[in-house]
C-alpha cells in the first residue's frame, strides 16, 4: 500500500465528526474544490510510549466493505496508509477515512438525544428504534454486529437525519470490532475464539451478541451466499502484501467472519 504525506494534519480526539468525541485521534478536510463533500479522518488507538498499537482504523474499513458486500446499510470508508505527526513525532500508520453524510437542509440528531426527548416510559432502545419504523434496520444491526464481534454499538454511534421527517444514518463506528482488544498481539489473537460470546458494551438488546440474534424479529432475515475467495478479495486485496497487517492476521478475521456468519445463519434458520 503506498504511503500518503498527511504532515500537514493536526490530530485532535474531540473533533465534531460524523461521530461523538472518543479516544481515537481524528482530522477533518474540507470538502474538494469543484465538489466533493468534506472528509472525516480518524486513526487506531494510540498509546503516548509506544505510538500507534491499535488496528481500529483496519477494522472499520474491512467491517465496512463487508457490510456493503453484504447488502446492510453501512457507511463507507477508505483506508490509507499515510505518514503523519503527532506530538512532534512522525509515523506512518492506518488512516480511516469518511466523507460527511450530512445533507444540505438536514441536522444530525444522536440516538441518544432523541431516546431521551422522546422515548415512552420504560421503553428500551431497540423498542424505541422498533416504534418509530426502524424494525429491519434494527435487525440488520443486531445481526451485523454479531458477525463482526461489535463490542462498541452504544447509542451515541447511532445517529438520526432530521427534517421533518427522520431517517437512520448508516452504521458506522465499526471499529471496536473483529480483534480490537488485542492489539495486533498475534498470539493472543491467535488463540481467542471466534465463536466466544463475551459481553459486549451494546446499549441496543442484551450486552450478548449472540443472544441479540434471539431478538430479530424479522423470521424472513437470511444472509446471502457467500463467494470465500471474493470476499477475501474484496476485503483484503488493498493490503497485498503489508507486513503492517500480516497474512497471519488477515487469516484470522477471515476465520471469525465465515465462522460467525456459518453460525448466525444456522441460529436464524432454527428459531
Amino acid at each position: 500500500m503506498d504511503v500518503t504525506d498527511l504532515r500537514d494534519l493536526q490530530w485532535e480526539r474531540n473533533l465534531t465528526s460524523y461521530s461523538s468525541g472518543g479516544a481515537y485521534l481524528k482530522a477533518s478536510m474540507p470538502a474538494a474544490q469543484g465538489g466533493g463533500a468534506k472528509r472525516y479522518l480518524k486513526l487506531s488507538n494510540y498509546d503516548d510510549e509506544r505510538g500507534f498499537i491499535g488496528f481500529e482504523s483496519v477494522y472499520e474499513y474491512l467491517a465496512a466493505k463487508l457490510g456493503i458486500y453484504l447488502g446492510f446499510a453501512v457507511l463507507d470508508c477508505d483506508l490509507l496508509k499515510a505518514r503523519i505527526i503527532h506530538n512532534s513525532r512522525e509515523f506512518i500508520t492506518y488512516v480511516q477515512v469518511t466523507e460527511d453524510f450530512l445533507q444540505p437542509g438536514r441536522s444530525k440528531v444522536p440516538f441518544q438525544r432523541l431516546y431521551e426527548l422522546e422515548r415512552l416510559t420504560g421503553e428500551s432502545r431497540l423498542t424505541f428504534l422498533r416504534c418509530n419504523g426502524f424494525s429491519a434496520r434494527a435487525d440488520e444491526m443486531l445481526l451485523f454486529d454479531y458477525i463482526i464481534y461489535n463490542r462498541d454499538r452504544h447509542s451515541n454511534n447511532l445517529e438520526f437525519l432530521k427534517n421533518g421527517d427522520l431517517s437512520l444514518v448508516p452504521l458506522f463506528d465499526n471499529g471496536v470490532s473483529f480483534f480490537a482488544p488485542y492489539a495486533g498481539r498475534r498470539s493472543e489473537i491467535e488463540a481467542f475464539e471466534v465463536l466466544s460470546n463475551k459481553i459486549t458494551n451494546n446499549d441496543f438488546g442484551t450486552r450478548y451478541l449472540k443472544d441479540n440474534l434471539g431478538l430479530i424479529e424479522n423470521r424472513a432475515l437470511r444472509l446471502p451466499v457467500v463467494d470465500e475467495s471474493l470476499l477475501r478479495d474484496r476485503l483484503l486485496g488493498i493490503f497485498d502484501k503489508d507486513e503492517d497487517f500480516p497474512k497471519w492476521h488477515q487469516d484470522m478475521v477471515m476465520k471469525l467472519i465465515v465462522k460467525r456468519m456459518g453460525h448466525a445463519q444456522t441460529l436464524l434458520d432454527n428459531r
